[in-house]
């Protein structure tokens, strides 16, 4: 997958310094606390340092002092209490806190979830009948419940107190529930809106136990993390605290959970709660019923623990399988049956996909092809769908502009549920993608990846543990990803069942481990020597007892070769004047033309006392040069594209600028091979009255001088290779930095190339940031690009540059004896 990298743009470098200097932390990672919106040092402080202390009051949570008032009402009269929870793991987490606080109070309770195949989210009629006939008097629901009007409505008129506890946008018109707890309410005032569920929930429990519900704390920690919350404010003391007691749990659910999962050795984080212990309480109410999860952290029987979650990693065993065998049907039928030219949006259906598993395929669909999906389950024409969706992209807006196909839909920005006949497919497809060509332009489709800033100092440990400062990570608060420029590859190799790629980089004589998951495919791009741009994140990996820093790539860019050279090469030829040409009699020089071995030449004079700048113009001089030193472990030169304080210098790739300084500097001055700069060769030859000019080239020379300008005047094979590399009747989507690798031509001649195409009108160019989206244009006439001023233009600098160099290359000149 080809990313767009995009750095952030927070600017503050006053602000950045301040934050660095008070804290003592490297540059990168107070320009990381800026980028966060963190803009004085009081918020950075409690951003550092969160703890409980930061916890806002329960009660400034309107509805919470009379819930707690309904339910020590009920406690006293020893009504049966009932939870309504729901079969995710914020809704298991949010009953099984409130469970145990009610228990602690000796209240008469039970909880309630329904089944996610069968009733579905939310309250239902049959489950509130059922519980009233239960004997049940009061039901909370934690999770759920703010959208239930009628079902509410009926609990009141069957009797039942109903108190509400959810953190989901609330509708127009509440339910008549004898008192709501939800941050989102209109007009309440609690400082904090982003609560999870079962922060929800823990705010009941703090204000029915004091104190005493911190123990809930990792239990807490679970369900925020699972919920994709904003990992700020509140949720972030949450989560901190919640991940430090759960690797001494006193839970025995949940310890038995992580020993399960192998984790009882580690510090365990957001990706172990997030990637690991999370799917394994989804597995069941995907798969089956999630009422066993809430068994299982309330518990006090370790035998039943270790029981439960043996058969949780066995449900999250069997929901990978199903899951990666319905993937591998979705990417086929994508493969095989939907135009991705045409087709914005992807809808995918089959009889044989389990509903509960669709929407994590759905996830997996939208990041492979970046695009939103709808994964549809058919069974016997009543069909449930469950889709993602992309950054930018409201996939609600866009279900409900296709509404009218549907039974049922629900959802929000990114994830969406619905319901629909399967003879309706086709056209809710339809209406799908017509609405997604209105607001999805090529640039949405290619995946973003958000730079913190660039790091140019030497990476260390002190700087990833700076790093891990800012933790937890997750929603809202995402682990920082840094751009780390021009680092050689020393080795690479695969790992991991040959699965991964690890890298051992140089930059500033500081090695580096870097680490790419997943992406064996790429080894074959990457080489020995090559120079390449990360984006990354900065880690310390510890093994048998030793920490190292690792960067654990997301992407790789090797960095097109020579491209400073045909940039540089481009700007001479485009200034070449053929009326500066002139006779070499009038100079003085050491004339050492057609020499058979100048590299020796070059050799003695670095060996002698005075100073040496050999000046060389083309690619195949200067590894034959540096080629030949190396061989002769002559090592006391600089290699420089600028003028450097030393005795010795090649230069290569130089502009005409520095070069003009060279007479002062350095008493010998090398002509290699021909020069490209004509303007700068005869000035150096006029103002060398302290140095002495060597004049090294020869007839040879100029087949490699020659080669060097082929790379960069267009022929029309090149024309042709862009154009047929351009898709025929769709947009072609390339990364400007990558252009290289697209065309396989250097990037000066491809952009040489799409200039005089788009400027004929063969083609059509859109330019965002790093984007360019090319499209060919249908034109009836030929068109003659031979004629274009540009192109033109460089025939012209070709041909004279062939003339000087016969000009130079010509004897009977006036020497010089050395």
């Amino acid at each position: 997958m080809v990313y767009n990298w995009v750095s952030k743009k927070t600017k503050n470098d006053k602000l950045v310094d301040e934050i660095a200097n008070k804290f003592n932390l490297k540059t990168y990672v107070a320009q990381t606390i800026v980028n966060r919106g963190y803009d004085d040092l009081e918020k950075v402080y409690e951003y550092l340092n969160p703890t409980l202390n930061a916890l806002n009051n329960p009660y400034l949570l309107e509805g919470i002092e009379k819930a707690v008032s309904i339910i020590k009402y009920h406690i006293g009269l020893n009504d049966k209490i009932t939870i309504y929870g729901d079969y995710d793991v914020d809704g298991i987490t949010s009953t099984s806190i409130l469970y145990m606080a009610l228990r602690r109070l000796g209240a008469n309770a039970d909880f309630y979830i329904p089944d996610r195949l069968l009733e579905g989210y939310g309250i239902n009629m049959d489950a509130v009948k059922a519980l009233c006939d239960s004997g049940t008097k009061l039901i909370i629901t934690v999770d759920c419940g703010i959208a239930s009007l009628k079902e509410v409505q009926y609990a009141r008129k069957l009797g039942l107190d109903v108190i509400i506890t959810d953190h989901h946008q609330v509708p127009d018109i509440l339910p008549e529930a004898n008192c709501i707890v939800n941050p989102h309410i209109k007009d309440c005032t609690y400082p904090y809106r982003e609560l999870a569920g079962v922060g929800v929930t823990f705010k009941l429990c703090l204000a029915l136990l004091g104190d005493e519900a911190l123990e809930f704390l990792d239990v807490v920690a679970l369900g925020t993390v699972a919920d994709i919350v904003p990992l700020t404010g509140e949720n972030r003391v949450i989560v901190k605290e919640g991940l430090k007691m759960m690797r001494n749990t006193k839970n025995k659910g949940l310890r038995a959970l992580i020993d399960s999962a192998g984790l009882n050795e580690r510090d365990i984080d957001t990706y172990h709660v997030g990637f690991i212990l999370a799917p394994r309480l989804n597995a069941a109410g995907r798969l089956e019923s999630a009422v066993l999860c809430v068994n299982l952290l309330v518990t006090d029987d370790t035998i039943e623990a270790d029981r439960i979650a043996a058969y949780l990693n066995s449900e999250n065993a069997k929901r990978q399988e199903i899951e990666k065998k319905i993937l591998e049907e979705a990417i086929m039928q994508v493969e095989n049956n939907v135009d991705l030219e045409k087709e914005k949006f992807i809808v995918l259906y089959s009889e044989n996909w389990h509903p509960g598993v669709i929407g994590i395929v759905s996830s997996r669909i939208t990041e492979r092809y970046h695009r939103p999906s709808i994964l549809i389950s058919v069974s016997d024409g009543f069909c449930k769908g469950s889709g993602r969706s992309i950054k930018g992209f409201n996939i609600y807006e866009a279900i409900k502009y296709a509404g009218d196909c549907l039974i049922n839909f629900g959802g929000h920005e990114m994830a969406a549920g619905l319901t629909i006949d399967s003879g309706q497919i086709d056209d809710f497809r339809l209406k799908l993608n017509e609405y997604a060509n209105t607001k999805l332009t090529s640039f949405d489709m290619m995946p973003i990846i958000e730079i913190e800033t660039s790091i140019d100092d030497v990476l260390d440990c002190d700087g990833a543990n700076q790093i891990s400062l800012l933790e937890p990570f997750g929603s809202g608060n995402p682990m920082p990803m840094y751009a780390i420029k021009n680092l050689v590859v020393k080795q690479i190799s695969l790992f991991g069942d040959n699965k991964h790629i690890r890298i051992m980089a140089e930059k500033n004589d500081v090695m580096y481990n870097v680490v790419l998951f997943n992406r064996a495919c790429e080894f074959d791009k990457i080489s020995t020597g090559d120079v390449l741009d990360i984006a990354g994140f900065i880690k310390i990996n510890e093994w048998n007892g030793e920490k190292k820093l690792e960067i654990i790539a997301k992407d790789i860019l090797v960095k097109e070769k020579n491209v400073l050279f045909f940039r540089n090469l481009y700007n001479t030829l485009m200034s070449f004047n053929y009326d500066d040409f002139q006779g070499l009699e009038s100079y003085n020089f050491i004339d050492m033309r057609n020499i058979d071995d100048k590299r020796s030449y070059v050799s003695k004079l670095f060996k002698s006392d005075d100073s040496t700048a050999v000046i060389i113009n083309t690619r195949y001089h200067i590894k034959e040069l540096i080629n030949y030193l190396n061989a002769c472990n002559y090592c006391d030169f600089k290699l420089s594209n600028k003028i450097v304080d030393a005795k010795n210098v090649v230069l290569w790739c130089i502009n005409a600028d520095e070069i003009m300084h060279l007479p002062s500097k350095f008493k010998n001055i090398v002509f290699y091979d021909i020069p490209f700069d004509s303007k700068m060769f005869y000035n150096i030859l006029a103002n060398s009255r302290e140095s002495i000019v060597h004049l090294l080239f020869g007839k040879e020379d100029l087949k490699s001088s020659l080669n060097d300008i082929y790379n960069i005047v267009p022929r029309r094979s090149d024309f042709a290779k862009i154009f047929v590399s351009m898709k025929e009747n769709s947009d072609t989507l390339i990364l400007k930095d990558q252009i290289y690798d697209y065309f396989n031509l250097n990037s000066i001649k491809s952009m040489i190339c799409l200039k005089i195409l788009k400027d004929n009108g063969l083609i059509n160019i859109e330019e965002s940031d790093n984007i360019f989206v090319l499209r060919r244009n249908c034109v009836d006439s030929k068109v003659n690009i031979k004629d274009h001023q540009l192109l033109q233009k460089l025939y012209i600098v070709e041909k004279s540059f062939i003339k000087f160099a016969f000009q130079i290359l010509k004897k009977n000149v006036k020497e010089e004896t050395a």
